[in-house]
């Protein structure tokens, strides 16, 4: 889906994940990738074969040879989830001493993605269930918030939340992104945005970035305070619980009375 492409475990995954860093790896080279079907079916060595063969050897050399330094020439694999255009799968590796999948290995492995499949709609559900709970306690409040996936993706709102995206709102939403609707604070906005959702738990520092929005040719000095918090991290989510909540006051005029 989002998450970052090829995350592996296991002896071997610190040096697979720095070979597979190499973005020349995942194009039409990569048989796995090329290989992949629709969700759960699981395709194996006898699928890598044929995408070989029909490739030919000069397109498929470099993660040849790839695999081949790091003995994971084997395997099998299945797409757990998929839309138009992303995906997550799950895939085993086999080296030389294990060989290609037998009979009861992809037996097994047919159970394990069963499994995987599940726990994948369950956190899904539960990251999108999470975010609606977190606005439950401000939803009969006039306090405008917004809540933030590890992606910068929009997971809820409070209803008074609404008011900041709306054509006269110091944001705009770009597909399920947010912005600051003037360049200038989206720069500042942007920085700081990004800043928040690579925080890890044990960093020091403002986990908190305020900053004034909202300026126009009326209100050169800004409608709005806005607050972005960094929210404790899950180390086993997958990404789409929420991260980061956009706080909003109205500042008040100068000729509003006190």
């Amino acid at each position: 889906m989002l998450l970052p492409f090829n995350l592996f475990t296991g002896k071997m995954a610190d040096r697979a994940q720095a070979h597979f860093a190499n973005p020349a790896l995942w194009g039409s080279c990569n048989w796995r990738v090329g290989s992949s079907a629709q969700p759960m079916t699981i395709q194996h060595d006898g699928h890598y074969r044929s995408y070989r063969r029909q490739h030919g050897a000069a397109l498929t050399a470099d993660y040849d040879d790839a695999v081949a330094d790091l003995d994971m020439q084997y395997g099998c694999q299945a797409v757990l989830m998929a839309d138009q255009e992303h995906f997550l799968g799950l895939a085993i590796m086999r080296g030389r001493m294990e060989g290609r999948c037998d009979s009861p290995a992809l037996f097994s492995f047919e159970r394990i993605i069963r499994h995987a499949q599940r726990a994948v709609r369950v956190h899904l559900a539960l990251d999108g269930e999470a975010g609606e709970l977190l606005v439950g306690d401000w939803a009969d409040k006039s306090s405008p918030m917004l809540v933030l996936d590890r992606f910068g993706g929009l997971c809820a709102m409070t209803s008074a939340g609404e008011t900041l995206v709306d054509e006269d709102g110091p944001l705009l939403l770009r597909g399920i992104s947010i912005a600051a609707r003037d360049r200038r604070e989206d720069r500042h906005f942007q920085a700081a945005l990004a800043r928040l959702l690579r925080v890890v738990e044990c960093a020091v520092g403002p986990h908190l970035h305020q900053m004034i929005a909202g300026r126009s040719a009326s209100h050169p000095n800004g409608r709005w305070k806005l607050s972005l918090l960094r929210l404790p991290r899950r180390p086993h989510g997958l990404g789409f619980d929420p991260h980061v909540i956009i706080c909003a006051k109205p500042l008040r005029s100068r000729f509003d009375a006190s």
